[in-house]
């Protein structure tokens, strides 16, 4: 165990429910535990078969979801080394930040988000297809009254595969029970999920429109000690920039396998875009690939290298600065306490520091790394390119179909999400389906009852068990691999 400091997360981290673990695992920390938990759920498995600009394919060497989940944990936990952070904590967000991804990277995501939104242009006679969001808003809130609703029409809406993530692990995932025998996920501490929700932007920047999303279901998942505080951390900005370092690194290195781009190209863009922050010997190293012009794995390697090496150093150095400060800040306000006093202040009121900058800046880069000319060049190169642009029309196609014929017959949905759909409406209405109240009896009832019980509340269902209905399909096409959904788009349209 680390000696506390002014930055060790004090003892406010909580599960949202009760567990007995420490008594079995001294030797491990709650964030040791969340890092585990994560590596052993089947959902951290199945980011083996997702993609992330590339499909499945001849090219074994593309990268996948749990290569690159891998490779963050990673590049943050070095970054985290440095700054005197937990690594623990770091790395287990770093493995579960990708857990909700769908399958078909951000395409298949952006799908999702448009069927599961008012005014929806897909998936006719769903709840959401054409349909106001104030009319709905209004049918559901009524519904809600008569049914004693279990959850606001405010978190019916839309899709966010960071969001999708900490809905994997606070409900999804099926290792942990809690008192009353109701499905808890994996349980992980509020500061592993807070870090999983808060690794990429809870809201798409391209809507026309704000479009509530779901997130705020969690939000006692995500709180210090029950409290409006929420459990933030420098780890989770620590991931947050991991994530885009790794996926700069390897778009690139993908970039250059497919040819999308020359080598020569790739080799000036990162030095127009580093080079303030070069070191001497990777200057010189990329100026010999740029006339060398090579394609070959040592070149490539040797780029990764350079890129990865270059970002994480800038923003080791650029973060201790502000830390720096932060940490004399916190003797200037705390002269006599305790480094475990001082977190607590700096973690539940950072706002009392009066620093100049919040949070969130303060793990960064400086002005020297230019992250725009990546991102640029990626989109434009990279994204637009002639395989990527037919993977996500496909890809998107087949969610598209995938959900459209879920819907209209969902007796096709496998046992999983009808048996929970079934306990959703059970906590709904808490009359008719009374005995659905916990997954465990849900499955010693018999799913050939069950499927008889279900086919029942769909013939002609209110709008909030419709909406319910949706979301449990949505969960299950977002869980999908590539090439299940591939296969399962087969078995029902081939």
């Amino acid at each position: 165990m680390t000696t506390p400091n002014e930055f060790t997360i004090p003892e406010s981290f909580i599960r949202r429910y009760s567990s007995s673990e420490s008594n079995r695992s001294k030797y491990r920390s709650a964030f040791m535990r969340d890092r585990d938990r994560i590596m052993y759920c089947t959902a951290f498995r199945r980011l083996a078969g997702k993609t992330q600009i590339y499909t499945i394919g001849p090219d074994d060497h593309k990268k996948n979801r749990l290569t690159h989940s891998l490779e963050v944990a990673q590049i943050a936990r070095t970054i985290s080394r440095a700054l005197g952070l937990d690594e623990d904590l770091t790395e287990a967000i770093a493995l579960g930040h990708d857990l909700g991804h769908t399958p078909f990277g951000h395409a298949g995501e952006e799908v999702l988000n448009s069927i599961m939104a008012p005014n929806s242009e897909f998936i006719g006679g769903s709840p959401f297809y054409n349909t106001n969001r104030d009319v709905l808003k209004d049918t559901l809130e009524r519904e809600e009254t008569t049914l004693q609703g279990i959850i606001s029409c405010e978190n019916m809406f839309g899709f966010k595969h960071n969001i999708q993530s900490v809905r994997v692990a606070a409900v999804l995932e099926d290792s942990y029970r809690g008192e009353q025998g109701e499905n808890i996920g994996i349980n992980l501490t509020n500061y592993a999920l807070w870090g999983m929700m808060h690794h990429s932007s809870l809201f798409y920047h391209n809507e026309k429109e704000p479009r509530p999303n779901y997130q705020n279901q969690f939000k006692k998942h995500l709180s210090i000690n029950n409290s409006d505080a929420e459990a933030w951390s420098f780890e989770a900005f620590v991931v947050e920039w991991a994530d885009d370092f790794a996926q700069w690194h390897h778009d690139l290195e993908d970039a250059i396998r497919s040819k999308a781009l020359p080598m020569t190209t790739i080799c000036k863009t990162i030095k127009d875009s580093l080079s303030g922050a070069f070191s001497g010997d990777d200057e010189e190293l990329l100026d010999n690939l740029i006339k060398n012009a090579a394609a070959d794995r040592k070149s490539i390697a040797e780029l990764s290298h350079i890129v990865v090496n270059t970002l994480v150093k800038d923003l080791v150095e650029n973060s201790l600065l502000k830390l720096d400060e932060i940490r004399v800040r916190l003797g200037e306000l705390l002269p006599e306490a305790t480094a475990e006093e001082r977190a607590k202040l700096l973690y539940s009121d950072y706002n009392s520091l009066q620093m100049s900058f919040p949070p969130k800046q303060v793990i960064s880069v400086s002005s020297s790394i230019e992250p725009s000319v990546f991102k640029n060049m990626i989109k434009s190169s990279v994204h637009h390119s002639k395989d990527v642009e037919r993977m996500n029309s496909k890809g998107g196609y087949i969610i598209k179909k995938l959900f459209e014929a879920y819907y209209s017959h969902p007796q096709q949905l496998p046992d999983g999400p009808i048996l929970h759909f079934m306990v959703d409406i059970n906590s709904a209405s808490n009359r008719h389906f009374d005995k659905y109240n916990s997954i465990e009896s849900a499955k010693a009832i018999g799913m050939g009852e069950v499927r008889t019980d279900f086919d029942e509340v769909i013939k002609n269902p209110k709008t909030l068990f419709s909406c319910l209905l949706m979301r449990r399909i949505c969960d299950h096409v977002a869980s999908m691999t590539d090439r299940y959904a591939i296969e399962e788009y087969n078995n029902l349209y081939g």
